[in-house]
């Protein structure tokens, strides 16, 4: 119900507030260890490669981001796969991604992913609510920012881009 809550106040927030420069890389990495139990299970191996990099945003809100991507990626990632995530710098600009290998989302669904409640695979949809997503792209989109989302070869990436 959490997910549920925090997208109906970030939807409704339409000034950034709460803007601190905090560690980023930590807070992925935290993240990380915070789903731990998940991806142990599915016996994947996270991939974290980066240096300290500092953002300015809502830590909180951006939280939510991590934690929803994570685990969106851990849920549809083969078992003995790699978990990726990486942050890449620019001077005007910060992407982070992740990234997993199994199966593949179909390039009709591409365009829905993002919608609230969308189900694309009926059999997932005791997993959780389906607005995960909805949240990454409200909190990004309230940070200047946006998504992108490829999947093709049994690799599907998700790059949050975020406004220095």
């Amino acid at each position: 119900a959490s997910n549920i809550l925090n997208l109906t106040r970030v939807e409704n927030q339409t000034i950034l507030s709460d803007v601190t420069r905090f560690n980023l890389s930590e807070q992925i990495r935290n993240c990380l260890l915070l789903l731990e139990n998940r991806w142990t299970d599915k016996d994947l191996t996270p991939e974290a490669e980066f240096g300290e990099v500092f953002c300015n945003g809502n830590e909180e809100l951006l939280k939510q981001v991590w934690v929803n991507l994570l685990d969106n990626a851990i849920k549809f990632a083969d078992p003995g796969t790699a978990l990726r995530v990486t942050i890449t710098e620019a001077p005007d600009q910060l992407m982070i991604a992740v990234a997993n290998t199994g199966r593949e989302i179909p390039p009709e669904d591409l365009e829905n992913i993002f919608r609230k409640f969308w189900q694309g695979d009926v059999s997932h949809a005791s997993q959780g609510n389906g607005i995960g997503l909805s949240v990454v792209k409200a909190v990004t989109e309230l940070h200047g920012g946006h998504v992108v989302v490829s999947s093709a070869s049994g690799k599907t990436v998700f790059t949050v881009v975020l406004p220095r």
